[in-house]
C-alpha cells in the first residue's frame, strides 16, 4: 500500500477544483467547491468512524472527487492517475447510474454504493451536506432530500451491518443521529 501524505490531498484538491471550474459547476451562488469542502469537512470531522486510518484518508480524497465523473466528465482512470485506485473506487461507487427517473437512478446507484463501506459513509456525508445547504438556503430541493432519505437510510443501515468490524458503531450512530435531525421537517 502506498504511503499517504498531506500533499496527496492537496494534489487531489487542486485537480478537483480545476475540473469542477472547467466544467462550470456551481453550487447555489458559489463555486462547486463550496459543496465539496462541506462534504470533506463532514468526512474529516467523522473520520474516527473508520477503524483503519487509511479508510478515512481515502474517503477524504474521494470527497474531493465524488462528483467528478457525473458533473465534470472525468473518468475512473483520470482519478486513479491523480489520486489512487482506492479513491477512484470510492468515487465510482457513489457515481450515479443513468436511469429514467430520480428514484431508479438512486436505487441502481445504491446497489454499487453498498459494496464499499467507505462509499456509504461518503454518500451519507453528501446527503447531509445537500440537505443542510438546501434547508439553510430555503431551496425546494430540501423536501426532495427529506423524501429520498426515507428510502436511502434503511438500505444503507442494512448494508452497514456487513461492515460492523470496520466501523466504530458509536460514531456511526452519532452520524445517523445528525442525518436524522437534518432530514426532519
Amino acid at each position: 500500500m502506498r504511503a499517504w501524505t498531506e500533499c496527496d490531498l492537496d494534489k487531489i484538491e487542486k485537480y478537483a477544483k480545476k475540473c469542477y471550474a472547467d466544467a462550470n459547476c456551481t453550487y447555489g451562488e458559489g463555486t462547486y467547491m463550496v459543496h465539496i469542502l462541506m462534504v470533506l469537512d463532514f468526512v474529516i470531522d467523522h473520520s474516527n468512524v473508520f477503524k483503519n486510518i487509511n479508510d478515512g484518508i481515502h474517503t477524504a480524497g474521494a470527497a474531493y472527487c465524488h462528483d467528478l465523473m457525473e458533473d465534470a466528465k472525468q473518468t475512473y482512470n483520470n482519478i486513479c492517475e491523480v489520486a489512487s485506485k482506492d479513491v477512484a473506487d470510492i468515487t465510482l461507487s457513489v457515481t450515479d447510474v443513468p436511469a429514467e427517473n430520480r428514484l431508479m437512478k438512486h436505487l441502481l446507484t445504491m446497489g454499487k454504493t453498498v459494496r464499499d463501506y467507505r462509499a456509504i459513509i461518503l454518500k451519507m456525508a453528501d446527503m447531509y451536506c445537500n440537505a443542510k445547504y438546501s434547508k439553510a438556503s430555503g431551496s425546494s430541493m430540501y423536501l426532495k432530500y427529506v423524501a429520498e432519505y426515507r428510502y436511502r437510510k434503511p438500505i444503507f443501515e442494512m448494508a452497514l451491518v456487513w461492515y460492523k468490524d470496520d466501523l466504530n458503531q458509536e460514531i456511526l450512530d452519532a452520524i445517523w443521529k445528525e442525518l436524522d435531525e437534518i432530514h426532519t421537517i
